[in-house]
């Protein structure tokens, strides 16, 4: 929401899987021209990206970002930023 205009009302979207022995959770999907981009959200350095990867399999997207406290990376189809760079990722 910080990235878009002042001048825009934004709404947030996640998306959520209840399966039998299979929950699922994106943290936030944002929309960039005609593009859907999954986003996940982590505290540390550490964390699971399984539902990140379940999302892009299913919705066949190219590729999703997470933020946390890493330095800038790639990991197959996800692309990693700094929590800093929220701005930055989202013109990439």
């Amino acid at each position: 929401m910080k990235n878009a205009s002042c001048f825009q009302q934004q709404e947030l979207f996640y998306w959520q899987r209840e399966a039998l022995n299979s929950n699922a959770e994106v943290d936030y999907l944002v929309q960039n021209g005609l593009e859907i981009i999954p986003i996940e959200v982590k505290a540390g350095t550490k964390g699971s990206m399984q539902s990140l990867f379940l999302f892009l399999a299913e919705k066949k997207l190219p590729y999703g970002i997470r933020f946390s406290l890493e330095n800038y990376s790639s990991y197959d189809k996800i692309k990693g930023y700094p929590i800093y760079s929220v701005r930055e990722a989202l013109r990439d």
